[in-house]
């Protein structure tokens, strides 16, 4: 197994705890997914000279999604639609009036592949129905991003202490490990050139500031880098051959490999003052919805809408984790943010009259993204237990 899977169940209510019976209605949902499969954000050419090693050549512009990849996005769409088909929030759905005021879809505008991933969110939700897409006019949008946005300041002392004590709960074996084996796939020379290489993978992971923006510095930051873009690679059904993988081997060395990645998250994206600063208004704009409030960050929501989809990024996945404070992994899939991972926030009426929101993720395995293949997600999805309270006492 790749990692073991989380089994969460305790909910979070709005008016007292309870597990779901018949009787329960949901009556509003947000979802939060990540873009589809997308080239490495950076050239071939760069990929190289930040790692030591000849890149492949995808079919796409550096960042942007594949064909292959909106076909995976397309199956899982359509899967997160029939997991919810036989509830009566959906049923209405299929009414292309009610679609018109019930369902919103926003996109961050500041990647065209998010646009995108909005685009086939708003036709697959709804199949027929013509709805729109929407993003913000500007070229960024605080609710996925407000870092060096008036909507955010970083108290940079308690940043600090964030980062160190996250530090010293890395899980090290495991992402040293990784950073040992991504060494010998890409430059395994690097560390022992004198001077050290900046391709080597293991030199110290510090935390910087540029124009008031904090960000990762260090080989574990390139080692993360690259070991997503092989997970890409492999997903979008490249061959890994030239860095010495076999078929057969990819899904162990990506088990691998990926932990670098997560360390990643572990080390900034995850981190509760980070994560507040760069997306709490999306955190805040979750909450106004799923409590009848009005939504200011993100035009369009009406008294009547209860479906909200939010196209964005694996930084808000990981943001959202340490906001409400919940975590999981997945056995067929070592990247817990992964292409096409959805977070859904479910709103709840029981017999009684009191209300619970629920929290899930969905995602595809591994050869799912590779295959552009619907997943079952009845059976994969994980109900979470969050530990910060969802809404302010």
């Amino acid at each position: 197994m790749i990692r073991q899977i989380s089994s969460l169940i305790v909910l979070v209510a709005l008016g007292g705890c309870a597990s779901q019976t018949q009787g329960d209605v949901l009556e509003k949902v947000v979802f939060l997914g990540r873009h589809g499969i997308r080239s490495p954000t950076v050239s071939p050419q760069e990929m190289q000279h930040r790692t030591g090693h000849v890149w492949p050549v995808w079919s796409v512009a550096p960042g942007e999604m594949t064909g292959h990849g909106a076909d995976a996005l397309r199956a899982m769409v359509q899967a997160v639609r029939g997991y919810y088909s036989q509830t009566s929030l959906f049923r209405s759905l299929q009414s292309c009036q009610a679609v018109a005021q019930e369902a919103v879809v926003w996109a961050d505008t500041a990647d065209h592949r998010t646009r995108q991933t909005g685009e086939v969110w708003a036709k697959e939700i709804a199949p027929g129905c013509s709805l729109q897409a929407r993003w913000a006019s500007t070229t960024a949008d605080p609710v996925f991003n407000a870092l060096g946005s008036p909507a955010a300041s970083v108290d940079s002392a308690v940043l600090e202490r964030d980062f160190d004590t996250a530090k010293d709960t890395l899980p090290e074996p495991a992402s040293d490990a990784a950073l040992k084996a991504l060494q010998g796939l890409l430059a395994s020379n690097a560390c022992t050139e004198k001077p050290v290489s900046s391709q080597c993978l293991t030199t110290p992971t510090t935390l910087e500031w540029k124009k008031g923006v904090p960000r990762l510095r260090g080989g574990g930051v390139t080692g993360g880098m690259a070991a997503e873009s092989l997970l890409l690679t492999y997903a979008e059904g490249l061959p890994l051959t030239e860095f010495g993988i076999s078929e057969r081997d990819v899904p162990h060395i990506l088990e691998t490999v990926m932990p670098a990645h997560e360390a990643e998250n572990h080390l900034l994206r995850r981190l509760p003052e980070y994560a507040r600063a760069r997306n709490g208004m999306m955190a805040k704009s979750i909450r106004a919805f799923l409590s009848d409030q009005l939504v200011y960050a993100i035009p369009g929501i009406l008294p009547s809408t209860k479906v909200l989809v939010l196209a964005g990024h694996d930084t808000n996945l990981a943001a959202m984790m340490a906001l409400f404070g919940v975590d999981w992994s997945f056995s067929d899939q070592p990247d817990s943010t992964a292409p096409n991972t959805v977070l859904a926030f479910e709103r709840w009426r029981r017999p009684d009259g009191t209300r619970e929101v629920r929290l899930k993720v969905f995602h595809q395995s591994l050869e799912e993204l590779r295959e552009a293949k619907t997943p079952d997600i009845g059976k994969s999805a994980i109900t979470l237990s969050p530990t910060q309270p969802f809404f302010a006492p």
